[in-house]
């Protein structure tokens, strides 16, 4: 919408908004909504209609009345527009009667000037009358009442066309709408007084907290989160609508949502009355890699319908020497989220700390057989947690899979704006990467696609997902057993990890020729090329799939191997 929309005109605005408290509330409700709808994308105060609810797909103009009286709302105070009286001109002889076009309705009737289709909402404390009632009814279930709609739409027309010249043709929005577009489009709500809105508002921060894994305490943070609220919409409704632009008098969700995290982090911080298993912050996670190099753009030309990515990941020197122990330390840090369940990372009970430590290094002996599994499950798993706002599902902990090909890594992706994605990866640490070792990865990879387990195995993560321990995601509709992978191809992204030793890299940097970081490029990318390449030739349907490479060359697996184990000797008694 341009801001040639925004009627140029303070009236109602700021001269009146210390008496629009109830409205101020109406704002904040929606803004609030945000926090549940990612269709629902910007508040306005005061632009074009009292208040402006901007979806993806539509616009709901809200007009919000809180005049004095003890009588309900009926048609004529709703409709019938304020007049004044015209001298004769030419052959008339007597005064005219001219309808303002003023009332209530003529104006909503006017806000429908938009690009995106129009709805409007009135909401009043005051209730309505029986013959307006049918504005009452949600717009979904209205067919129910159609006998309510024709009587109301002549009452309407007749108010809005009450006094206009006969030469007029029907009064309409700018986008040719009239009365009977308005009434298929508009919903009449009843909030009886500012206190059951704040009720609403403070409702909808505590359980928007909640889904974020933070319980707010009960003396007032709610309250103070929705003050801070108030005062941000006070400015934006209160800011000049001739001095300021439209954005000016916006809420954008992209502003909202990291300042409604931020407000909920600030009091969770101070209260420590929360369960946050997995965080997603990224100056308290620590990346165990470093990428040197991304490729997003090679396979532009193909056309395929998925996105292919490639990310090379590398380890550093420290006075010339490949930095093992600094990885090994790193990673070390990660084992506890890779090896133990969300309940048992979050019971820090002093009489449980035994038990976590014994099941830790448990687990670790029994993965210790299969190390070179663990060390890349471990680092895709550190991957993907510091590169995403990412919840690792402990899907493997629950299933007894050892027999079955099956994903190591399994990921809720959070998005802000968008649906949440599913990361679902294979990790690998191999000596090679030649052709008979990328047609094992990819065998693997399709014969679990191909076959039931793919299904089975999303069901079984829906399941073993503990929603108790995650942040509030939507991922549940795409693991369902009727959901299809064809049918939401964009929620889901498959990720391979590839470890394998480079001949570019040498554990002494001083041995390394002084082109080496053009090889491992071109080296990565010929990779990464030839895993695509085999894959989409293996079937055509993986052209459509969301698909990224990581790949870490290393000097010398055997060192990084050694190493963990030492870091892990060092800390644990794992016999």
């Amino acid at each position: 919408m341009s801001s040639s929309e925004m009627e140029l005109s303070d009236s109602g605005g700021p001269a009146a908004l210390k008496g629009f408290e109830y409205q101020n509330f109406v704002a904040a409700y929606y803004v609030l909504n945000m926090l549940q709808d990612k269709s629902l994308i910007t508040v306005r105060c005061e632009a074009v209609d009292d208040v402006d609810v901007v979806y993806a797909n539509k616009i709901e103009y809200i007009q919000v009345k809180t005049t004095d009286k003890d009588s309900k709302w009926n048609a004529s105070e709703f409709a019938d527009a304020d007049t004044d009286i015209v001298p004769p001109q030419g052959r008339q002889r007597k005064d005219q009667i001219v309808s303002k076009e003023d009332s209530i309705l003529h104006k909503s009737i006017l806000c429908d000037k938009g690009t995106l289709p129009g709805y409007f909402r009135i909401i009043t404390p005051r209730d309505i009358t029986d013959a307006l009632k049918y504005l009452k009814i949600s717009l979904n279930t209205r067919s129910e009442k159609t006998e309510l709609r024709q009587p109301l739409l002549r009452k309407l027309n007749t108010c809005v066309e009450r006094n206009r010249p006969k030469k007029l043709t029907a009064f309409k929005s700018p986008n040719k709408n009239g009365v009977e577009y308005w009434l298929d489009h508009a919903v009449w709500e009843v909030i009886p007084n500012k206190e059951l809105l704040e009720m609403r508002c403070t409702k909808l921060i505590r359980q928007s907290a909640h889904r974020r894994g933070i319980y707010l305490s009960e003396n007032g943070d709610a309250e103070r989160i929705l003050c801070s609220l108030l005062v941000n919409l006070f400015d934006k409704g209160s800011a000049s609508r001739v001095l300021k632009s439209i954005n000016d008098k916006s809420y954008h969700r992209n502003d909202f949502i990291p300042w409604f995290e931020a407000e909920i982090e600030h009091y969770a911080n101070l209260s420590h009355e929360h369960v946050k298993i997995y965080s997603t912050d990224r100056i308290e996670l620590q990346a165990v890699l470093s990428s040197f190099f991304r490729e997003k753009n090679l396979y532009e030309a193909a056309n395929f319908e998925g996105k292919k990515e490639c990310t090379g990941l590398k380890g550093e020197y420290h006075r010339r020497k490949y930095g093992y122990d600094l990885i090994a330390r790193n990673l070390y840090k990660w084992f506890h989220e890779v090896l133990l369940l969300p309940n048992e990372i979050a019971d820090v009970s002093a009489d449980k700390i035994t038990d976590k430590f014994k099941t830790l290094t448990q687990r670790y002996q029994h993965e210790a057989n299969f190390i070179n599994q663990l060390i890349a499950k471990a680092l895709l798993h550190s991957t993907v947690r510091t590169t995403y706002k990412a919840q690792p599902i402990a899907a493997h902990l629950h299933i007894d899979d050892d027999n079955d090909t099956c994903f190591d890594n399994i990921h809720i992706v959070l998005n802000t704006h968008e649906p949440d994605n599913l990361l679902m990866g294979f990790s690998r640490l191999i000596t090679i990467v030649n052709t008979l070792s990328l047609e094992e990865i990819v065998g693997e990879f399709h014969e679990l696609l191909e076959s039931e387990a793919f299904s089975t195995q999303k069901e079984k993560v829906l399941i073993a997902k503990k929603d108790n321990y995650l942040l509030e995601h939507d991922i549940n509709d795409i693991l369902e057993p009727n959901s299809s992978l064809d049918n939401n191809l964009d929620r889901f992204k498959f990720v391979f990890f590839i470890g394998y030793e480079s001949d570019h890299l040498k554990c002494s940097s001083k041995d390394m020729a002084h082109d080496f970081e053009e090889k491992i490029v071109s080296e990565a990318t010929k990779k990464f090329r030839a895993l695509v390449d085999h894959l989409v030739s293996v079937d055509d349907f993986y052209e459509d799939l969301h698909i990224e490479v990581y790949l870490y060359p290393i000097p010398s697996l055997a060192s990084l191997i050694n190493e963990v184990q030492n870091q892990v000797a060092s800390q644990w008694t794992t016999a």
